[in-house]
Protein backbone atom coordinates (compact mmCIF):
# COMPACT_ATOMS: atom_id res chain seq x y z
CA UNK A 1 0.00 0.00 0.00
CA UNK A 2 2.75 2.62 1.01
CA UNK A 3 5.00 1.05 -2.15
CA UNK A 4 1.97 2.28 -4.72
CA UNK A 5 1.29 5.16 -2.74
CA UNK A 6 5.35 6.82 -3.91
CA UNK A 7 3.76 6.47 -7.84
CA UNK A 8 3.07 9.92 -7.69
CA UNK A 9 3.88 12.92 -6.43
CA UNK A 10 0.55 14.10 -5.10
CA UNK A 11 -0.11 10.53 -3.42
CA UNK A 12 3.18 10.73 -1.52
CA UNK A 13 3.11 14.37 -0.71
CA UNK A 14 0.15 13.69 0.85
CA UNK A 15 0.71 10.39 2.52
CA UNK A 16 3.78 11.79 3.98
CA UNK A 17 2.30 15.21 5.90
CA UNK A 18 -0.30 12.96 6.73
CA UNK A 19 2.55 10.19 8.38
CA UNK A 20 4.28 13.37 9.17
CA UNK A 21 1.22 14.71 11.63
CA UNK A 22 0.87 11.21 13.21
CA UNK A 23 4.02 10.75 14.24
CA UNK A 24 5.29 14.41 15.28
CA UNK A 25 1.43 14.34 17.25
CA UNK A 26 2.32 11.18 19.02
CA UNK A 27 5.44 12.23 19.84
CA UNK A 28 4.48 15.76 21.36
CA UNK A 29 1.38 13.81 22.64
CA UNK A 30 3.21 12.02 24.91
CA UNK A 31 6.72 13.15 24.84
CA UNK A 32 7.46 9.60 23.42
CA UNK A 33 10.33 8.29 20.96
CA UNK A 34 13.74 8.33 19.75
CA UNK A 35 15.87 11.45 20.02
CA UNK A 36 15.71 13.34 16.29
CA UNK A 37 19.64 13.78 16.75
CA UNK A 38 19.60 16.67 13.90
CA UNK A 39 23.48 16.88 13.16
CA UNK A 40 26.43 16.49 11.07
CA UNK A 41 27.12 13.29 12.74
CA UNK A 42 23.66 12.27 11.98
CA UNK A 43 23.41 12.92 8.66
CA UNK A 44 27.33 11.05 8.49
CA UNK A 45 25.85 8.23 9.85
CA UNK A 46 22.95 8.16 7.87
CA UNK A 47 25.06 8.00 5.31
CA UNK A 48 26.74 5.06 6.32
CA UNK A 49 23.63 3.46 7.16
CA UNK A 50 22.44 3.58 3.52
CA UNK A 51 25.74 1.92 1.94
CA UNK A 52 24.94 -1.28 5.02
CA UNK A 53 21.12 -1.73 3.89
CA UNK A 54 21.97 -0.86 -0.29
CA UNK A 55 25.23 -3.82 0.91
CA UNK A 56 21.98 -5.63 2.62
CA UNK A 57 19.95 -5.45 -0.63
CA UNK A 58 22.44 -6.55 -3.29
CA UNK A 59 22.99 -9.34 -0.92
CA UNK A 60 19.34 -9.86 -1.10
CA UNK A 61 18.62 -9.76 -4.68
CA UNK A 62 21.58 -11.87 -4.97
CA UNK A 63 20.38 -14.34 -2.72
CA UNK A 64 16.75 -14.48 -4.18
CA UNK A 65 18.21 -15.05 -7.77
CA UNK A 66 20.17 -17.90 -6.36
CA UNK A 67 17.12 -19.45 -4.60
CA UNK A 68 14.08 -18.16 -7.37
CA UNK A 69 16.08 -17.92 -10.99
CA UNK A 70 13.82 -16.34 -13.32
CA UNK A 71 10.34 -16.55 -11.42
CA UNK A 72 12.22 -13.63 -8.96
CA UNK A 73 13.86 -11.99 -11.71
CA UNK A 74 10.81 -11.47 -13.68
CA UNK A 75 8.78 -10.08 -10.41
CA UNK A 76 11.49 -7.58 -9.65
CA UNK A 77 10.63 -6.46 -13.41
CA UNK A 78 6.93 -6.60 -12.36
CA UNK A 79 7.76 -4.47 -9.17
CA UNK A 80 9.77 -2.42 -11.31
CA UNK A 81 6.84 -2.06 -13.83
CA UNK A 82 4.86 -0.88 -11.22
CA UNK A 83 7.18 2.52 -11.23
CA UNK A 84 7.35 2.78 -14.64
CA UNK A 85 5.71 6.22 -15.37
CA UNK A 86 6.84 7.54 -12.15
CA UNK A 87 8.23 11.27 -12.46
CA UNK A 88 11.06 12.61 -10.63
CA UNK A 89 9.14 15.00 -8.79
CA UNK A 90 7.41 11.80 -7.71
CA UNK A 91 10.50 9.92 -6.67
CA UNK A 92 11.56 12.93 -4.60
CA UNK A 93 8.08 13.06 -2.66
CA UNK A 94 8.22 9.64 -2.66
CA UNK A 95 11.64 8.85 -0.85
CA UNK A 96 11.01 12.22 1.51
CA UNK A 97 7.47 10.27 2.27
CA UNK A 98 9.84 7.03 3.38
CA UNK A 99 12.56 9.29 5.11
CA UNK A 100 10.42 11.30 7.34
CA UNK A 101 6.97 10.10 7.45
CA UNK A 102 7.55 6.80 7.52
CA UNK A 103 9.94 6.89 10.13
CA UNK A 104 8.24 8.82 12.38
CA UNK A 105 5.89 6.21 12.31
CA UNK A 106 7.30 3.03 12.49
CA UNK A 107 10.83 4.47 14.41
CA UNK A 108 9.95 7.27 15.87
CA UNK A 109 7.29 6.76 18.82
CA UNK A 110 9.31 4.48 21.28
CA UNK A 111 12.58 2.68 21.63
CA UNK A 112 11.15 -0.40 22.93
CA UNK A 113 11.80 -3.98 21.67
CA UNK A 114 8.24 -4.72 21.02
CA UNK A 115 7.55 -1.37 19.58
CA UNK A 116 10.35 -1.56 16.96
CA UNK A 117 9.86 -4.91 16.20
CA UNK A 118 6.31 -4.68 15.45
CA UNK A 119 7.00 -1.13 13.49
CA UNK A 120 9.19 -3.40 11.19
CA UNK A 121 6.52 -5.82 10.70
CA UNK A 122 3.55 -3.59 9.94
CA UNK A 123 6.43 -1.52 7.74
CA UNK A 124 6.69 -4.45 6.07
CA UNK A 125 2.98 -5.38 5.58
CA UNK A 126 2.69 -1.93 4.57
CA UNK A 127 4.96 -2.20 1.55
CA UNK A 128 3.13 -5.08 -0.01
CA UNK A 129 2.31 -4.75 -3.45
CA UNK A 130 0.61 -8.21 -4.54
CA UNK A 131 0.72 -11.77 -3.62
CA UNK A 132 2.77 -12.73 -6.41
CA UNK A 133 5.46 -9.93 -4.99
CA UNK A 134 5.79 -11.72 -1.58
CA UNK A 135 9.15 -11.82 -1.48
CA UNK A 136 9.37 -8.00 -1.76
CA UNK A 137 7.52 -7.79 1.44
CA UNK A 138 9.59 -9.86 3.10
CA UNK A 139 12.38 -7.65 1.82
CA UNK A 140 10.72 -4.80 3.32
CA UNK A 141 10.00 -6.41 7.02
CA UNK A 142 13.81 -7.15 6.64
CA UNK A 143 14.66 -3.33 6.18
CA UNK A 144 11.91 -2.34 8.73
CA UNK A 145 14.49 -4.71 10.98
CA UNK A 146 17.61 -3.12 10.08
CA UNK A 147 16.66 0.46 10.90
CA UNK A 148 15.23 -0.54 13.61
CA UNK A 149 18.10 -2.17 14.96
CA UNK A 150 19.58 1.12 14.02
CA UNK A 151 17.56 3.18 15.82
CA UNK A 152 17.75 1.25 18.60
CA UNK A 153 21.61 1.64 18.69
CA UNK A 154 21.92 5.01 18.05
CA UNK A 155 19.09 6.57 19.59
CA UNK A 156 18.89 9.03 16.75
CA UNK A 157 15.77 8.88 14.47
CA UNK A 158 17.92 11.29 11.86
CA UNK A 159 20.08 8.81 11.08
CA UNK A 160 17.38 6.43 9.46
CA UNK A 161 15.95 9.32 8.24
CA UNK A 162 18.82 9.84 6.32
CA UNK A 163 19.19 6.69 5.20
CA UNK A 164 15.61 5.79 4.49
CA UNK A 165 15.53 8.87 2.15
CA UNK A 166 18.72 7.70 0.13
CA UNK A 167 17.79 4.08 -0.32
CA UNK A 168 14.27 4.97 -1.38
CA UNK A 169 16.02 7.62 -4.03
CA UNK A 170 18.25 4.70 -4.95
CA UNK A 171 16.17 1.88 -5.44
CA UNK A 172 13.29 4.36 -7.54
CA UNK A 173 16.41 5.31 -9.72
CA UNK A 174 17.50 1.83 -10.41
CA UNK A 175 13.48 0.65 -10.61
CA UNK A 176 13.49 3.62 -13.53
CA UNK A 177 16.75 2.43 -14.85
CA UNK A 178 15.28 -0.97 -15.51
CA UNK A 179 12.21 0.33 -17.05
CA UNK A 180 14.15 1.88 -19.46
CA UNK A 181 16.29 -1.19 -20.52
CA UNK A 182 13.51 -3.33 -19.93
CA UNK A 183 10.34 -3.23 -22.33
CA UNK A 184 6.53 -4.04 -21.08
CA UNK A 185 6.87 -6.94 -23.35
CA UNK A 186 9.85 -8.84 -21.68
CA UNK A 187 7.69 -9.14 -18.88
CA UNK A 188 6.61 -12.56 -19.80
Amino acid sequence: MFFLLKRTWPAALGAMILLTAIGLGVRLAFEAGPELGVSIRALALGIAVFGIVLASDVSLHGLFCLLFGTRYRRRHRELAAVFRDQRLSAILAGSLMAGVGEELVFRGLSESHVYLVGGALAFGVLHHVRRDLWPFTVWAVWQGLLFASVVYLTEMLAVTMVAHFLHDLAGFLIFRYVNTRMPIEAKG
